[in-house]
This record gives C-alpha cells, structure tokens and sequence, in this order.
C-alpha cells in the first residue's frame, strides 16, 4: 500500500495543498496549531469517510468557504488508483477509481491503516460506544459484508423500537429475526477479532515496553455456549423474546450487539481503574499495533499507520522502542514539531514542513 498524493482544497484550514509522499517515512513538522495535524484528518477521511478526531463533516470545511475537495492517488497491491470526495455541508460526491460511489461508508477499506493520536486514551476512559466503534471500524476495513450488517442490524433496530414505543407486538417478529442474523455476524466477527487482538497485543506491549506485564483484551457480551453463526442467532431471538414485555415498557432494546463492550485488563486488572497513565497509553498503543498487524495479516497489504504528536503520547524510552519499529511498518505519517525526532531511525524519510497550513519545504534524508 503507497499513497502517493495528496491534493486538499479548503479542508479545514487549508486554503489549497499538494503532498508527494515517500512509500517509507513521512514526517510532518511545524509549530503547533499549524496544519499537521489536519493533513492526517485528511487522509483519514479518506480511509474512514469521517476525521478521527469528533468533528461533524461541516466542521471539516475551511471557514467562509462552501465546500472542501480531497484527491489521492495510490497504489494497491500493484495497481495505481485514486478516490476523490467533495462535501458541500449538504451533499458528498465520492468517486474511486472514476466510478461514483453511493455512500461515505464505501470509502472504508479502499485504503487500509490506522491513526494513533493523544486522545486515543479514550478507549479506556470513554465509553462502551468509543470501544465498539474502534473494533467496528478496524473489522470493516478488510469484511465489506460486517458494514452491511452493521447497517442492517441498526435500521431493524430501529424499527423494533419504534415498535415497542407503539405497543405493537405483533408485527415485531420480523424485525427481531433481522436484527438476530445481522448481530450473529457482527458478534462473531467481533469475536475473531478480539482473540487475534490478544495475541498480536501482548507481543507489541512487550516490544514497546520491555517489561512482562500480561495484556487480556475480552468481549463483553451475553453469549451462547457455542460461537457460531446458528447459535449466536438462535440466541440473539430468544433473547430479544425473553425482554420484549420490558423493552414495550421503556420503548427500546435492551439486549444486542450495541450493547456489548470491551475488557482491557493489565495482570488481571481492569487498567482502566488500576493502569497508571503510562500502561494506559502503552496498552492503547499496543492496540493500535496490534490492529495495523492483524489488518497486514488479514488483507495481504501493509495498511498505512498514522501518528499524531508522537511525543505527547509516550515517555522517552517507549517513545523511541516505537519509532524502533516503523522500519517493518510500511508508509508511516508522522507529525512533531522537530525534525531531529528520526535522527536515529535508519530508513528512507522525507520531511515536510508545514506553516499557517501551508506547506514551506520538502526534503529527503
């Protein structure tokens, strides 16, 4: 996976620029509040259809313009490619490889990668929705089939508790047998997932911090005896029966995949109340590291890895244990306020410096 180009217009506060990236390191450097950070948005949108940062879309667009413009030409498993999208508050036109496409979740999977950034340390501390949001996304990127039944799932849910708000029993059988099919799947590949995080978390826990603290990532869900999809659907039914008489009393479901969240326990404690800073924001690296391997293994292409403020996140020595890394990592993107940041990492980099969101100079080293 190369993304060579990018080309922004009036995204946030880019007036207009034009990046050529290395296929190795890039790193993006300026003062503060400048634009680096804005440039991975960029091509996080791209990636995601959305900023990884809580922005609504409107928000993206450069202040006293109508609309903003992303283009990127990439190269996938050999083959050059490219994907436009234009938002003007209202409406988006999505256009890959020069087919328009129908919707923004589309976008999701035509360039693979993972964004690390300072506030990632709200997958601890935040709420079960932030946690299902980052398994539901890095699933998406590699099983087009997980976006249809997360979008299935949530359109019969929401019928359902229309439903129940009505207090009209006999017309929701139907509905409760699409949400059962669509949460079997979302909960079964949730749980794949889950267990190919463990593995490739603990190991990058280990090589970031050089200490043997035990990781345990878990789903937390009601779940049959046996993971399968005729099971987990089975299940699902009866459970959506077993609530129905309260669920007509509060007016919406109680019991499903949107419901369900992760367990992030460090020696068999839940980091988020035990971890101190410094293992919370080593145990959500790891994550992240753990998701860029699991996206390698799964899709057969080195995703892109994206991150923000390096020096924000971690102290000195796990700092540099991860800049150890990026060398077998792909296109890295990088931002930090000092260029001297990969003095000692011995790759092909090219440094961009950025300025009032403008790019200054570029150059190889």
């Amino acid at each position: 996976m190369f993304l060579r180009s990018l080309y922004l217009h009036h995204f946030r506060n880019y007036e207009e620029a034009y990046f050529e990236f290395s296929p190795s390191i890039n790193l993006i450097c300026g003062p503060n509040a400048q634009g680096k950070t804005t440039l991975l948005e960029a091509i996080h949108y791209l990636m995601m259809g959305r900023s990884f940062r809580p922005l609504l879309g409107a928000e993206l667009i450069k202040h006293g313009s109508h609309s903003f413009y992303l283009e990127a030409k990439f190269s996938k498993h050999g083959v050059d490619q490219s994907v436009k999208v234009g938002f003007d508050g209202k409406e988006r036109k999505i256009i890959y490889n020069n087919t328009a496409l129908s919707s923004i979740a589309s976008l999701i999977g035509i360039i693979p990668g993972v964004a690390m950034a300072p506030d990632d340390i709200n997958l601890i501390k935040g709420s079960p929705n932030i946690r299902r949001q980052f398994l539901d996304l890095q699933i998406a990127q590699i099983d087009p089939l997980y976006v249809h039944h997360l979008t299935r799932f949530t359109r019969a849910m929401r019928q359902r508790n229309q439903l129940l708000k009505a207090k009209q029993p006999l017309t929701i059988e139907s509905w409760e047998h699409e949400m059962s099919q669509s949460a079997a799947y979302i909960t079964l590949q949730r749980h794949l997932a889950i267990l190919d995080l463990q593995t490739y978390c603990q190991k990058a826990y280990h090589a970031l911090t050089n200490e043997d603290e035990i990781l345990k990532i878990g789903y937390k869900a009601i779940l049959p005896d046996q993971i399968n999809l005729a099971d987990l659907r089975n299940y699902n039914l009866s459970q959506l029966g077993k609530h129905r008489s309260r669920e007509m009393m509060l007016g919406y479901t109680l019991t499903g995949p949107h419901k369900d969240d992760l367990s992030m326990l460090i020696d068999d404690k839940e980091i988020r109340h035990y971890g101190s800073e410094g293992q919370q924001r080593s145990y959500v690296t790891s994550i992240h590291l753990a998701e860029w391997m699991r996206l390698k293994q799964i899709g057969n292409v080195p995703p892109l890895l994206m991150i923000d403020d390096v020096g924000l996140s971690l102290d000195f020595r796990r700092r540099q244990n991860l800049l150890d890394q990026l060398t077998d990592m792909g296109q890295v993107f990088l931002t930090a306020t000092e260029e001297n940041l990969l003095e000692h990492v011995h790759k092909e980099k090219r440094i961009f410096q950025i300025q009032k969101a403008k790019l200054i100079s570029t150059r190889d080293a």
